[in-house]
C-alpha cells in the first residue's frame, strides 16, 4: 500500500508530515508522507481518514518515518526555520494534522487552515 501511494503516475512527489493532534496529551505523532501536491493530499485525507480514529490508524500504517513533536508548535518547527531555528532537513511542503475534529494545512508552520477553506477550490472540483 505505500509504495502505491508513494507513487503516483510518474508526478513530480513532495514531501509532506502527516500528524494528529491527541485529544488527551499534548504529544503530535506524526509520519513523513510522499505525495504529488498539496491539493490532492487534502482530498485524499479527507476520503480516506476524515475521522480522528481513522487518521491516527492512517498514520500508524502508512509512514515513512514516524516521530513524535512535543506539541503542535513543535511539530511546525520545521518550516518556521527562522524563528524556531530547526533546520528543514526533509525539505518538507507542507504539513497536515488532524485536530479540532478536521484536517488542517500549514506552509508555515505557524498558521493553520482547515484543509475546507485552505484548498476550497480544489475540493469543489473533486466532489
Amino acid at each position: 500500500m505505500k509504495q502505491a501511494l508513494n507513487k503516483q503516475r510518474g508526478k513530480q512527489m513532495q514531501n509532506f508530515r502527516i500528524g494528529i493532534s491527541h485529544r488527551n496529551r499534548q504529544s503530535v505523532p506524526n509520519t513523513l508522507f510522499k505525495y504529488s501536491s498539496a491539493e490532492e493530499l487534502a482530498g485524499y485525507l479527507k476520503i480516506t481518514a476524515p475521522e480522528y480514529d481513522q487518521a491516527e490508524k492512517f498514520i500508524k500504517l502508512v509512514g515513512d518515518k514516524r516521530q513524535e513533536a512535543d506539541y503542535v508548535d513543535a511539530f511546525g518547527d520545521p518550516l518556521c526555520t527562522r524563528i524556531s531555528g530547526v533546520e528543514n532537513t526533509e525539505d518538507l511542503t507542507g504539513l497536515f494534522i488532524h485536530m479540532k475534529d478536521c484536517w488542517h494545512y500549514s506552509d508555515d508552520g505557524i498558521y493553520w487552515e482547515p484543509v475546507d477553506i485552505e484548498f476550497q477550490k480544489h475540493l469543489e472540483k473533486v466532489a
